[in-house]
């Protein structure tokens, strides 16, 4: 019995590691393709690593992301406009709330019959406490802005489709990268190396010669974005002509804002020790990213400005 049940348990075991293994091949095969890819259009090109991945960064970029950014931004703004037209509608419902609910209590003879009537049939709101109306004005906002959105087709579900593009697609080529550069720990000839060289820098490694600097452009302009970005987000629309309004830091949208941008700042750093030991040619894909990114914005920044 024993003997029968240790046959099954080591026939279990290597089902499993048999299992294991498949997944991870066809986990490794796909970004596998991704690196095949890279090599094709250098053999195909003769262009160098070192200028072949910034152009097919731009060139993914501009063929996947930068249609849906276009189109995120232009609907972003007609969401702040129909956010500007539905909190103008908050005090007046607040006020109508507030009318019944003096109409229920003191039964004021001087409105029409009809108001009664209506205050009658809406006798619940008799017992409404301040706290209460605000928090049915609110719900009546959100479902007049939700009804809107819908109307001119900028629903803001729609807001999650250019991260959902623009997440995978920098995954799977920062994996790709990965997966080519680390066909030298399991060796290679001499000619797959030398293509990897430019000049005295090595592609596949850190840069041994000058270590700091490819960390610290990737941290110069992954700021720079998030910088650029907490600025176009805090901006308002007064801001234009000059006026400068008050702004509580301590509201529900400043505090968000203020915790993404934190976090972004943090992975900016996070980033640039991971650059300082990884290859350059994954390095170059990161900074010829951020470097499209704050391009985009700006020039979005002027064709389409965002404003609160």
């Amino acid at each position: 019995m024993l003997g029968r049940a240790a046959h099954r348990c080591a026939v279990a075991q290597n089902y499993a590691n048999q299992s294991v293994v498949r997944h991870s091949r066809r986990y490794f095969t796909d970004f596998q393709l991704v690196a095949d890819a890279f090599t094709y259009l250098h053999n195909a090109s003769g262009i160098p690593w070192i200028a072949l991945i910034p152009i097919s960064t731009m060139t993914l970029r501009t063929l996947f992301t930068l249609p849906l950014s276009i189109w995120q931004r232009k609907r972003i703004i007609k969401q702040q406009e129909l956010r500007k037209l539905t909190k103008s509608m908050v005090p007046i419902i607040r006020s109508r709330l507030s009318l019944t609910k003096a109409l229920s209590e003191n039964k004021l003879k001087t409105f029409s019959k009809e108001d009664v009537a209506k205050v009658l049939q809406q006798q619940k709101l008799s017992t409404l406490t301040p706290e209460q109306i605000v928090f049915i004005s609110l719900r009546e906002t959100r479902k007049r802005q939700k009804k809107l959105f819908k109307e001119h087709d900028v629903q803001m579900w729609k807001n999650i489709l250019l991260p959902m593009v623009q997440i995978p697609l920098w995954c799977s080529v920062s994996l790709g990268l990965r997966k080519l550069t680390s066909l030298r720990i399991h060796g290679t000839t001499h000619e797959w190396f030398e293509q990897f060289r430019y000049y005295s820098m090595d592609l596949v490694g850190p840069w041994e010669t000058y270590p700091a600097i490819i960390p610290m452009l990737l941290g110069i302009f992954s700021l720079l974005n998030v910088e650029y970005n907490g600025k176009m987000m805090h901006r308002r629309s007064t801001d234009l002509v000059g006026i400068k309004m008050y702004e509580d830091e301590y509201s529900g949208a400043s505090q968000g804002i203020s915790s993404i941008l934190n976090v972004s700042r943090l992975g900016c750093i996070f980033m640039m020790g991971v650059s300082s030991q990884t290859s350059v040619i994954l390095s170059l894909y990161w900074i010829s990213s951020q470097v499209y990114s704050l391009i985009q914005n700006m020039v979005m920044d002027r064709l389409w400005p965002y404003q609160r």
